[in-house]
């Protein structure tokens, strides 16, 4: 809930006091995400540039944008959504690159890093997997695989492969637990564990998603009842040492000076 008009007031006063080079961090692949979506980084990115050189006075301000393949995860409200596919996020990416660099004025300035589609893939497959993965995991081991989260000693191929080979005999495959959405009713692998929150706030969190609804901080509204929060009564644990966490308390900026003199 943050607008475009909020991010280059903020950054035009960055570059005002001095500073020379913002970041900003996107994701793509997103539920419901078109083209025109993540080509509209490169237009904020210009307006960063433009907003740079007018608050500052020069032309040496730089914009880099980050971008990272979006992967659905559980206990999340987008634990049902559908992965976007490798060559859908490559593609999307190729074009915003050649649009931050349709406007050689601005785009010079822009710096952009990225990840590619197929580890993201690979990650989702990790990420919402049942034990039937653990064959596959087991299996790209066995025939080399080390260091996977290091660019160069990641072979996509390999994990392709050993799915289809441990995973499409159990009547799966890797399209099965990454780019296909799940409907309401459907047990998940991690039902069992409990993270504090509903399913039921899960789902319905979710739905405003996809309709595009926005949902309100809870730190300054009524409580939405997601059933996580201390002050619904749950004590909240970290692994099995029986400590707690610190309580979240809200402290209201304004309440708390009202008693400082001056």
């Amino acid at each position: 809930m943050v607008s475009e008009e909020d991010l280059i007031r903020t950054v035009s006063e960055a570059f005002a006091q001095g500073w020379r080079q913002v970041k900003l961090y996107f994701m793509c692949g997103l539920p419901t995400e078109e083209d025109d979506d993540v080509l509209q980084i490169a237009d904020m990115a210009h307006n960063v540039i433009r907003a740079g050189r007018a608050a500052s006075g020069r032309n040496d301000v730089r914009c880099t944008i980050s971008i990272g393949g979006f992967v659905p995860k559980p206990h999340t409200p987008f634990q049902w959504a559908a992965q976007a596919h490798p060559d859908v996020v490559d593609s999307r990416l190729r074009k915003l690159r050649d649009k931050v660099n349709s406007n050689r004025k601005l785009g010079r300035n822009v710096g952009m890093r990225y990840h590619d589609g197929e580890p993201s893939l690979i990650e989702g497959l990790l990420a919402r997997g049942d034990r039937r993965v653990g064959r596959v995991i087991e299996r790209v081991w066995r025939e080399g695989g080390r260091f996977d989260g290091w660019s160069e000693h990641f072979s996509y191929p390999r994990w392709v492969d050993a799915s289809a080979a441990e995973l499409e005999p159990l009547g799966v495959s890797l399209e099965w637990f990454t780019t296909r959405e799940r409907d309401r009713d459907e047990v998940l692998p991690w039902d069992h564990l409990d993270s504090g929150l509903e399913r039921d706030w899960l789902w319905d969190d979710w739905q405003d998603a996809l309709a595009g609804r926005e949902q309100d901080d809870c730190r300054w509204t009524p409580c939405f009842d997601c059933g996580v929060c201390p002050a619904t009564g749950t004590d909240i644990e970290v692994g099995p040492s029986g400590t707690t966490l610190l309580p979240l308390t809200v402290v209201n900026p304004i309440r708390g000076n009202a008693g400082t003199g001056g």
